[in-house]
């Protein structure tokens, strides 16, 4: 599993940065070393063999080596941000709560302690190491349980298991390029998101150098010498090019990976020239990795994916496959990784079928094998007859405004008919011709349209726009 990796590379290559946290960077020797310390921080409590142990750890160094010790031990981990997570996502059955002796979580003890769980607030100050031989190897390593974005619903939880994890960041690294010299940004990701966990992972499951970085400005993390690989979504990216121009150099070596959205051709014109011109349009899921991934050169790239690492299908509501052309279903093998949700069989059932994952995508394919994503199904509009995908039309008005977030959706009126509504993200409103000239040209057949201004759209922790709390907000405004 990857903790014996990192052993192993200790010994290999003992001085090459294995992680650098907030500029500072920590060898394969010092990051297994302090691993060792945690393992036998949790061995001489006892908290060795299966079982589910919860970290409420805001640092991510800290966090990444206590929950490596805990895996290597026979623990499955997972991540929350506080007390709330436990009724959010749960987490009742539980091994034991860890947290961190250098930070405060407001009512993490009192909630233990009326919960009866087992917390530890851990210092490695004068504990002594555990190295990979001083103990026998549990029957079976420990896993990590991610979150998905919650986009189809309520968040779900996703296990990485030792028994599939090696194939899956092999497949990532293959995709994405990445080898022993690679030095990956993971910025301040939290590691119960897919892009939090896979991109440090993928690193040091080659020995590779993971860049992590918090409570800073993000792009400090791309000053950090040599990057060869980061991955931003849409709002992050308008982040690092809001910065002023002198602030970082750009790196044409850098793979950039764009995910959860689309960005605009200005905001791609300026990343070529700000970043790099290695600018990838990624496609994947928490559930099932990366499945297209296209580097954007012409025009086309930017709505026509090429498929990578995956079986992708795009099928009816038989589940059989579609002609070429013809709208339908995406879905996706999910050999060599994750074939259910955690505790939850009724979403394994809605998402999960013979063989393949069901993202909620809708999608076209076209004859050379490239894919044009449709929306989600899930949120197709129903307006007076008229069926409307709104992904689609959000892409293209955003561009079209030059805004940041568009949301479009349909609410009833006083007399239950569906009305059709746009959300737009922009710090003022946008003049009324060019407006009413844009929706025009990308929303025909419907007049009267409600138009609503807001400063910023509610979002989940990669950036996308959540309709369904765009709606909420909207219907307790009326």
């Amino acid at each position: 599993m990857i903790t014996d990796l990192i052993f192993d590379f200790a010994v290999r290559t003992p001085d090459k940065t294995a992680v650098v946290h907030n500029g500072q960077p920590l060898s394969y020797r010092s990051f297994a070393a302090n691993i060792a310390l945690a393992r036998g921080y949790f061995a001489s409590r006892g908290v060795t063999g299966s079982g589910l142990a919860v970290l409420v750890i805001l640092n991510l160094l800290d966090f990444w080596v206590l929950s490596l010790a805990l895996r290597s031990l026979g623990l499955t981990t997972i991540a929350v941000q506080s007390v709330q997570a436990f009724e959010d996502y749960g987490l009742r059955d539980m091994r034991c709560v860890v947290a961190s002796a250098a930070e405060d979580a407001p009512g993490l003890d009192a909630w233990c302690k009326a919960n009866g769980r087992e917390i530890y607030r851990v210092s490695l100050v004068g504990q002594s190491p555990l190295g990979p031989n001083d103990i026998a190897p549990p029957e079976r390593a420990g896993g990590h349980i991610l979150l998905t974005s919650g986009t189809t619903g309520l968040r779900k939880k996703v296990l990485m298991d030792p028994a599939f994890e090696a194939q899956f960041m092999h497949d990532r690294q293959a995709i994405l390029g990445i080898d022993q010299d690679s030095v990956i940004v993971a910025f301040s990701f939290g590691p119960w998101t897919g892009i939090g966990y896979n991109s440090p992972l993928s690193a040091w499951f080659v020995g590779a150098t993971a860049v992590l970085d918090q409570g800073r400005e993000p792009h400090m993390a791309l000053l950090w010498p040599g990057v060869t690989h980061a991955m931003v979504f849409p709002q992050l990216l308008a982040g690092l090019l809001a910065a002023p121009e002198a602030t970082f150099p750009p790196n044409p070596a850098m793979h950039l990976s764009v995910t959860s959205g689309t960005i605009t051709q200005a905001q791609i014109d300026q990343t070529r020239v700000r970043l790099t011109p290695r600018i990838f349009n990624r496609v994947g899921s928490t559930e099932v990795n990366t499945f297209a991934n296209t580097l954007l050169e012409a025009p086309e790239d930017h709505r026509w994916h090429r498929l990578a690492g995956r079986e992708v299908q795009i099928v009816n509501d038989e589940d059989r496959p579609v002609p070429v052309g013809e709208i339908g279903r995406v879905r996706v093998s999910t050999a060599g990784g994750p074939t259910g949700y955690v505790d939850d069989p009724e979403a394994t059932a809605a998402f999960f079928k013979d063989g393949f994952f069901y993202p909620g995508d809708l999608a076209v394919m076209r004859q050379d094998g490239r894919m044009a994503l449709k929306g989600r199904f899930t949120d197709v509009i129903n307006v007076r007859g008229h069926k409307i995908l709104p992904a689609p039309i959000e892409t293209r008005l955003g561009e079209l405004l030059g805004v940041s977030g568009v949301c479009l959706f349909s609410i009833q009126d006083t007399m239950g008919e569906e009305e059709l509504h746009i959300a737009i993200e922009t710090p003022a409103p946008i003049a009324g011709e060019t407006l009413a000239a844009a929706l025009q040209r990308e929303i025909e057949g419907f007049s009267g349209i409600h138009v609503h201004f807001a400063k910023a759209l509610p979002r989940n922790d990669t950036g996308k726009v959540v309709r369904r709390e765009v709606v909420a907000q909207m219907l307790a405004a009326r």
